[in-house]
This record gives structure tokens, C-alpha cells and sequence, in this order.
């Protein structure tokens, strides 16, 4: 009996798949070696109408022969459909090997990789709590690999590129188990699409936690882009194959360690105690026997050292300026590292954390998809990600993977060309030694964008601080609309709101916007305008006042400078107040004009009096959190916000106080890591602040650092100004006011504080 071979095709395709739209595409596979197989496409209506048999648009709509080579590959070209809600069923066959996949759809297909807010499930994660709608469920469908990488039977990603998954496939809304795997922003950008469209949205889900864009770059790309090869070797991560295996069973035997702590401390705690797991313990950890130490003791008095290197902090160099050699690599490799016959043990020197790895997302992932026809990807990076010089090396590595991996290589119409959409980097990734280097990172990713012939979009989440399980919802409905500007409705944004230029009139300057879609607007809950800062000649910046034009440009200016040269908008490692967004609720980008040296504004956000709380960061390395601006130091005291009587702004700050020794105290909190302090303000000695006393008494200002002043009897606001007394910038650890007021208590108004 002649044994048939089965009949073997691309992952991507099988039941409930989408294919691209208006594009044609190539199904190869294999099958029995120089035999016939055909492929016969049928298209059937969803809605339950009856169809004319004559109705060429329904039935079988293709039907195609071709024989195998004699290696048993096939090819089957396939022309372009329209998107519907239409059903499709591809049937092949070959001798009596029948394949067979049910409810295929057309429509877009886009891929989700990286890493950070794209990876979050469904299970982690919590939706709008805006219902659903049942007819726009029907149109989404989901392809979700194994999120590691790693299916049931694996232990390790393998050096060979994988070309098919074994147990991926799509899904869709009633397949609520594996649906809760599913990214949320993946489900929350088919939704939107979808509901706009009326038409099936497909979304190949790759994102992996803790990858990095290295992960997805495919060796052939590495060996062809010449630049791209010599950067990653210079930071030590090329890895042929003798080198992949030696990482491989370290990491194995790193596990098989943990494994061995984890069954001993297990037995211990059960008293189950096993003598060959103990052992085998003592010699992970390099621990004699008890005669060996007696034995040893004899000799040696047990000096200690005080100056191991173990108790030393190790600095990596930074000759050439950049700070990629601060990732960590554990450790940073030589990698010219010759092995011998087999794999032997590789030492720390050697090691490579997994996210460093060049390839292996690519292969274990990103290969068995080839030949995927797609209308766009979305891409995020890890925090890492912005200490690496070269990144642009990088994002070009990955779109050439990208482009070998998927379709259509070859466009002929502008409107078929597939997007890329990056979400920067979101401040929770600052670090503490390079505040500004994720400010940095997403100004250059402006920079590639705006430099590729492809569509593409750049998607912030910089105003959304606080940890909020809707985020990656929030996420992928911003990636959503981005999505429909560039495909698929031309009105609306193609990327976040960014500056693209700046007019002067007078001592304003006049800021114009691309991609506003229908305006500007405050965001929910704001009355004014900020986050900007202006600089004269001295190139030292500081906060400014801010309003939007008839919705499409804003004004930016400051009193006490009469020639502004540049402005920022956000330019801080934490932009909380840098919150207005255009009308369809994507946040204006974060971005300074130019890139001269400068002394950037200090976080004062304290200044304007407006708010009570604030969001930020009480330690490095805590959660965002809602933080209070101003405490009491002494005495007792109220503080509150008032909207009526101001002299500028939305508020007040309205305080009634108790005194201790006749003086009560209060303060901004200046020593929360998110304000990044000592706040510095330069080239300013003087401190000027709005004051309204109510009570029918005099009182003294008392302010450290700064000369004491007399707050007069008066129902009106008095604008007091108070001298630095020191010839040197204001540098404050802190700001304390103390009111110097014989009664017992009282009442004052305090508005905008500002430096002169």
C-alpha cells in the first residue's frame, strides 16, 4: 500500500481565519510529491438569504489544479476580495487527503509584537464599562500563539525556526476561555475598528512580556544589514547556534537548581526530608560535609575581607557617550568565544538574558506566520529599549523582518501599503540615572517615522499615569483611531497631535499642530492650559501661560520674557499636567523645538495654586499614585480650593488655620521622586506670591531662604515680593511658608507663586 503524504499549509489559514482584503495572496504548502491537488474556494452569505444558483458572487467562486514539485510543494495563487461578512470555506485535495476550513472571513489583518501595554490579557485587564455591541463581536477574530513562545511540548525556544504552530489557532468572541488570553488592546483596537467598519478585523497576537525588539529581528536580517550586525556585535550578542545551545543549558541548569532549593525547602517545611536532594543541594550551593569542615577548620582562622570585590559596586564604562552599556545583560559578552566539539558549560561572563537574544521571538513566533498578507503592525517597546545608542538600527532590522515575513512585499497602490504604529515609551519606564533618556527615545522614534515611505503613527500614553486596569483598553482605541486615520477615513488623526511649528508675535509665540482631526480641547476637568515653557536668549526655561486659538493652534507666552526663542510642551521625565488632547482623545505629544542646550523647567506644578492634588510618584520605583500638593508643618490647618476669589487661574488656595506659638506652617511636597528635586531655578532671586488676608489683623510672611515680609490689614490682594538671600540660583529642598499671626487662628488666600 502506497503511503499518501498528509497535505501540510501555512499556519495563519484555518477555520474562522481572516485574509486580507483587496489584496492577493499566496497559499504554499506540501503535500504528496508530483501529484495533482486543487483548491476549490466556496463564499456563502452569513445573513441566511437564499442565493440564485446563477449568483456568481456565492458558491464555489475558484476553483484551481496545480501538480507538487517532486519535493511535494505547491503554490496556489489567490486574487483579491473585497471585505465582507460573507463566509468562506477552502477545501483541498489531493488523493484522498481532503482539508477542509469553515467560516473564513475577509477583512484586515494587523499584528500585535513587543512588549509592555500590548501584552497584557483580557483575564488582567478590565474593560469599559460601555456594553458591547452583539453585531460588532461577530466581526473580530484573534490568532494567539502561546504568549512565551513556548507551546505545551517545549522547554526551550530551539534555534531552528519554527514554521508551523502545532496548537495555535483563531478564535473569536465565543470562545470565551482562550478569548481571555487575548491582549486587551488587541481586542479593544479590533472592537473600535469593527464598529466603524462593519466589516471583519483580524489581529495576529504576538506580544510577549519581557522581550525586546532583538527578540523579533531574524538572523538573515542581522547577516544582510551590514551596520545593524556590527552594532549588535559590538554590544556582544551575536549568537550562532554553538553558542545559543551553551545559553540553553545554562538555562536549564539554572532551573534545575531552583527546582532542587524549591524540593528541599518543600521537604524541610513537610518534614519529608530527602538525603540525595540534600546533598545534591549542598553541592549547588558549595557546601562541604560536616567532617570536611571540621577537618578544614584545623588550619585556617577565617579571615574576612573588607574589601571584596563582592561589596563593590562595578561602574560600566561609557567611553563613547552612550548608555547602552548600562543594559543589563548579565553580564556584558566578549562573545569571541570558541567552544570546542560539543557545548560546554557558559560562564556569567558569557550570559545573555533572554530578552537580549537576538531572533528567538523571530523564530519560535514570527516565521511560522510567512506569507501572511497584513494592513498594518503595532509595535511597543521595553523600558530597557532606551539605553540602546542606536535604536534606529534596530526599528530598521525589524521592519526588514517584518517585510520578509509578511504581505504584500510589492505595492503597486499607495492605499495597499501595510502601517506601523509605535507606542513610545510611557513615563513609568524613566530611569533614575537618565531621567530624560525616555524623553529622548520617543523624540527619535518622531524622527524614523517621520522619515519612512510607509504609513505610520506614533500613540502616547503619557497622560495616563495612574494604574488603571482600562489602560491597554484606552490603549488600543487610540491605536484604533490612528488606524482608520491612515486607511481608512483620510479626516481623521494619523498619529498622535505633534508640534510642527512655531510663528513669533511679539513676545508670544504661536504654536501650529498636525493630525488635530476636528480641534483642540482641555482635557476633562481642566480650565487652563499647561505644560508649556518658553525660553528667552539665556536658553533657560520656564513654565508659561498657554491658550488654544479657535481650536487649532495655541498661544504660548510669559510676561517677564520679551524675546522668546523656544518652547516645550511636556518636556519632563513626568508630564503630569501635560494633559490636552485633540477632540478625538489622543494627547498632544510631549516634544521641545529644538535641541540646543538648555536648562529645562523645574517641576513646579505647586505654583499656580489651582489644584490640591497631583499625580506622581512618591518613590522611585512605587506606582503612580494621587499625591497631595501642599501639607501642613506646623500648627493646624485646612487648605482648600476656591474658585471665587483668585487673582488668576481656576482657584485659590483658601487656608484656615490654628497656630502653634503663633505661627502656622505650610508647604508644597518638593521631596517626591516624581518632581525629580531639588527643584533649581535659575538666573531668579525673587519670589513672588498673591496673598489675600480676610482677618482685620497685620501678619508676617516668613519664607526660608528668602527675606521675611509684612502682609498688611487690607480686604484686596497684595502682591508680595520677596527676595532671595542668597547671590545664587533659588534651589529649594523645600518651600516653607510660615504666617506669623498672634491670634490663635485665622484665615489667608495664597495664589499664584512664581520666581521673578
Amino acid at each position: 500500500m502506497i503511503e499518501v503524504n498528509p497535505i501540510v499549509l501555512p499556519s495563519w489559514i484555518g477555520n474562522k481565519a481572516v485574509f486580507q482584503q483587496n489584496v492577493p495572496f499566496v497559499i504554499e504548502g506540501k503535500a504528496a510529491p508530483s501529484a495533482t491537488i486543487t483548491l476549490e474556494i466556496s463564499k456563502d452569505p452569513t445573513d441566511g438569504r437564499k442565493v440564485s444558483k446563477l449568483d456568481t458572487d456565492y458558491g464555489v467562486i475558484l476553483s484551481l489544479e496545480t501538480t507538487t514539485s517532486d519535493k511535494g510543494k505547491f503554490r496556489f495563487n489567490i486574487p483579491a476580495y473585497k471585505a465582507s461578512t460573507d463566509t468562506y470555506t477552502f477545501v483541498f485535495k489531493c488523493f484522498q487527503n481532503v482539508v477542509s476550513f469553515n467560516d473564513i472571513r475577509c477583512g484586515d489583518v494587523w499584528v500585535f509584537l513587543g512588549n509592555d501595554f500590548l501584552s497584557i490579557p483580557m483575564k488582567n485587564a478590565q474593560a469599559p464599562k460601555t456594553p458591547f455591541k452583539r453585531h460588532v463581536m461577530t466581526n473580530l477574530r484573534f490568532f494567539t500563539p502561546s504568549r512565551t513562545g513556548l507551546e505545551s511540548d517545549e522547554e526551550d525556544m530551539a534555534y531552528e525556526v519554527k514554521t508551523h504552530y502545532k496548537e495555535a489557532g483563531w478564535i473569536k468572541i465565543t470562545d470565551t476561555k482562550a478569548l481571555a488570553n487575548v491582549a486587551s488592546s488587541a481586542f479593544a483596537f479590533a472592537y473600535t475598528v469593527a464598529d466603524q467598519v462593519n466589516y471583519p478585523i483580524g489581529v495576529v497576537d504576538l506580544s510577549t512580556p519581557g522581550s525586546t525588539i532583538l527578540n523579533w529581528i531574524s538572523d538573515e536580517v542581522i547577516e544582510n544589514q551590514t551596520a545593524l550586525h556590527d552594532y549588535i556585535e559590538e554590544l556582544g550578542l551575536i549568537t550562532d547556534e554553538e553558542r545559543y545551545k551553551a545559553l540553553i543549558k545554562k538555562d536549564r541548569k539554572t532551573r534545575h537548581e531552583e527546582q532542587v532549593k524549591n524540593d528541599v525547602s518543600e521537604g524541610r517545611k513537610n518534614l519529608n526530608i530527602d538525603l540525595d536532594k540534600e546533598k545534591e543541594l549542598g553541592e549547588i550551593m558549595g557546601e562541604t560535609t560536616a567532617t570536611e569542615n571540621i577537618e578544614a577548620a584545623a588550619g585556617l582562622d577565617f579571615p574576612s575581607s573588607k574589601d571584596s570585590t563582592f561589596n563593590k559596586k562595578i561602574t560600566p564604562s561609557d567611553d563613547n557617550g552612550s548608555t547602552t552599556k548600562n543594559l543589563d545583560f548579565d553580564m556584558m559578552s566578549n562573545m569571541q568565544v570558541k567552544t570546542g566539539k560539543g557545548v560546554k558549560d557558559i560562564d556569567d561572563s558569557q550570559y545573555i538574558k533572554k530578552k537580549f537574544r537576538p531572533s528567538t521571538l523571530y523564530r519560535c513566533k514570527l516565521a511560522a506566520l510567512s506569507g501572511l498578507s497584513v494592513r498594518g503592525m503595532c509595535f511597543s517597546p521595553e523600558a530597557e529599549e532606551q539605553l540602546f545608542g542606536r535604536y534606529d538600527l534596530l526599528l530598521m532590522g525589524l521592519l526588514g523582518t517584518l517585510s520578509q515575513t509578511f504581505e504584500p512585499k510589492e505595492v503597486y497602490d499607495d492605499a495597499l501599503m501595510p502601517s506601523f504604529l509605535i507606542v513610545t515609551m510611557h513615563p513609568k519606564c524613566v530611569d533614575r540615572d537618565f531621567p530624560y533618556k525616555v524623553l529622548e527615545f520617543n523624540e527619535n522614534l518622531r524622527e524614523f517615522t517621520g522619515k519612512l515611505n510607509m504609513p505610520s503613527g506614533l500613540i502616547s500614553l503619557h497622560d495616563l499615569l495612574l494604574p488603571d486596569k482600562t489602560k491597554t483598553f484606552t490603549l488600543g482605541v487610540r491605536l484604533a483611531v490612528i488606524a482608520m486615520g491612515l486607511h481608512i477615513t483620510p479626516k481623521m488623526p494619523k498619529s498622535c497631535p505633534e508640534c510642527v511649528g512655531v510663528e513669533k508675535a511679539g513676545n508670544k509665540l504661536i504654536l501650529e499642530f498636525e493630525n488635530l482631526a476636528d480641534g483642540l480641547r482641555l482635557a476633562e476637568g481642566q480650565t487652563e492650559l499647561r505644560g508649556f515653557a518658553i525660553c528667552g536668549e539665556d536658553r533657560i526655561f520656564y513654565p508659561a501661560q498657554a491658550r488654544i486659538l479657535h481650536g487649532v493652534r495655541v498661544m504660548v507666552w510669559r510676561d517677564d520674557i520679551e524675546e522668546p526663542v523656544s518652547v516645550t510642551y511636556g518636556f519632563a521625565p513626568f508630564p503630569h499636567d501635560a494633559t490636552f488632547k485633540n477632540l478625538n482623545d489622543l494627547p498632544v505629544m510631549p516634544f521641545r523645538f529644538d535641541r540646543l542646550p538648555a536648562f529645562y523647567a523645574p517641576d513646579l506644578y505647586f505654583r499656580s495654586c489651582d489644584d490640591l492634588e497631583m499625580i506622581g510618584m512618591k518613590e522611585w520605583g512605587g506606582e503612580f499614585e494621587v499625591l497631595k500638593v501642599f501639607r501642613t508643618f506646623k500648627g493646624n490647618g485646612v487648605i482648600s480650593a476656591d474658585n471665587m476669589n483668585k487673582t488668576e487661574g481656576s482657584a485659590s488656595l483658601h487656608i484656615r488655620y490654628e497656630t502653634e506659638n503663633s505661627l502656622y506652617g505650610f508647604e508644597p511636597n518638593l521631596d517626591y521622586a516624581s518632581l525629580m528635586g531639588p527643584q533649581i531655578i535659575r538666573n531668579k532671586h525673587k519670589l513672588v506670591v498673591d496673598v489675600f488676608n480676610p482677618d482685620p489683623v497685620k501678619k508676617e510672611l516668613r519664607v526660608q531662604g528668602f527675606v521675611t515680609v509684612e502682609i498688611r490689614q487690607s480686604l484686596n490682594w497684595q502682591r508680595l515680593e520677596i527676595e532671595w538671600n542668597k547671590d545664587e540660583d533659588i534651589v529649594l529642598e523645600n518651600l516653607k511658608f510660615t504666617i506669623v499671626d498672634a491670634s490663635k487662628n485665622g484665615e489667608i488666600y495664597f495664589d499664584n507663586i512664581r520666581f521673578l
